[in-house]
């Protein structure tokens, strides 16, 4: 009888089957055209703008932790409170060798120094190091692009900082002199110039560590120790180990706190600004399946009278909400991909608070693409929830009669 009444809708004779739910969910689809098209595009656009505003969030994430792997040391060892310098350094490299995870250990001296060409003056942080191992820490060799890092280790030499390369109006095999009260003059013949990582000084200058040494002349004393582990998150166990042993050693997370700070500001803003993009949207899709109940009041009270219980038809508006969220999810998943994928080919710069310019991140996850669509299903299915009860509380005879 029901196949004459409702094309496409099974017979009810019998058991109700999950067959019935669902060719009635096909039939409400196909033929309130424009209903689904408004519910898909709601859930698709709510779906794509929070997957491109995801996919931003995880390259700048990327960013942020590619900086703290490649370009930041994980540990760093200063003297302890009451002195200027660390002695006997050598028994403390021994002791950081012996951490597990350790791949690099960067020892350094920094003086103030002063350094003058021609009429051109300007202070300096000089830095010694070994320049092989300071480049295990920090990459610093991608960014000379003249002459060498390595040069420093042969004689008086010195590698200059782009800025103050262009203060001193200073060209790469020129002499510098260099300066500073209680410490020895000498002078430096620029081997190289580098430019500028993000949130570096303007005025650091390498030297050799034994160069800042003779400039010192206080011995064989460094004013830090920097190391770099194979995991990150075992920075806090070495710092303490160290402390352990009597030095001042800080990790990471404790040098560079706004890191993990701004990490997890910008996840928790995006995660509430795309939850409540997509409840909107999932809470259309409950005011269409609440108007649907209004609408077809006497075509339910004709399937309840013709054996529906109230769980089949409760059945029949969850899944038409599940169907519509996970459609338009699927389809705002493709527009978010298409989206984000023109984003990262246009390589939009943006300037970095250092005054760098940098590109605009943008990372895929499919696992991200996936809970997204998920949710997006889930909470359609939510927001149908109240319009699929009240269709199954609904009396047959007064349904039938409007």
């Amino acid at each position: 009888m029901a196949s004459h009444l409702f094309p496409g809708v099974p017979s009810l004779s019998g058991s109700i089957l999950p067959a019935f739910e669902i060719a009635v969910v096909r039939r409400h689809i196909a033929y309130r055209r424009r209903g689904t098209f408004l519910s898909i595009a709601a859930i698709a656009l709510a779906v794509a703008i929070s997957l491109i505003s995801v996919s931003m969030q995880d390259g700048f994430q990327g960013m942020l932790f590619d900086i703290i792997v490649e370009d930041l040391a994980h540990v760093t060892v200063s003297p302890r409170e009451g002195d200027e310098y660390i002695n006997l350094y050598h028994s403390l490299m021994d002791r950081i060798w012996i951490i597990p995870g350790v791949v690099a250990a960067s020892p350094s001296l920094g003086a103030p120094a002063t350094f003058s060409y021609k009429d051109n003056i300007e202070n300096v942080d000089m830095m010694g190091v070994n320049p092989h191992d300071m480049d295990k820490i920090y990459n610093i060799g991608k960014h000379v692009f003249q002459g060498s890092l390595a040069s420093i280790q042969d004689g008086r030499k010195v590698v200059l900082g782009e800025k103050t390369a262009e203060l001193l109006n200073v060209k790469m095999g020129q002499t510098v002199f260099v300066s500073f009260p209680d410490a020895k003059s000498t002078s430096l013949v620029v081997s190289g110039i580098f430019s500028l990582p993000t949130g570096w000084p303007e005025n650091i200058a390498f030297v050799s560590l034994s160069m800042a040494r003779d400039f010192v002349g206080e011995g064989d004393v460094v004013s830090s120790v920097d190391i770099k582990l194979g995991d990150v998150y075992l920075a806090d166990g070495a710092a303490a180990i160290l402390r352990g042993y009597g030095y001042k050693a800080e990790s990471w997370q404790a040098l560079y706190p706004e890191i993990l700070k701004t990490l997890a500001i910008e996840e928790f803003q995006n995660n509430l600004i795309m939850l409540m993009i997509l409840i909107i949207a999932a809470f259309g899709i409950g005011s269409v399946m609440y108007m649907l109940v209004n609408e077809k009041t006497s075509e339910i009270g004709m399937f309840m009278a013709m054996g529906a219980s109230g769980r089949n038809i409760m059945n029949i508006f969850l899944l038409e909400s599940g169907i519509l969220g996970l459609l338009g999810g699927l389809v705002g998943a493709v527009l978010g991909l298409i989206v984000a994928f023109y984003l990262k080919s246009l390589e939009i710069k943006m300037e970095a608070p250092g005054g760098q310019e940098i590109t605009i991140p943008v990372a895929i996850n499919a696992f991200s693409f996936l809970t997204i669509v998920l949710m997006a299903a889930a909470l359609s299915v939510l927001a149908g929830l109240y319009p699929a009860w009240k269709a199954s509380r609904l009396d047959p005879a007064i349904a039938i009669n409007g």
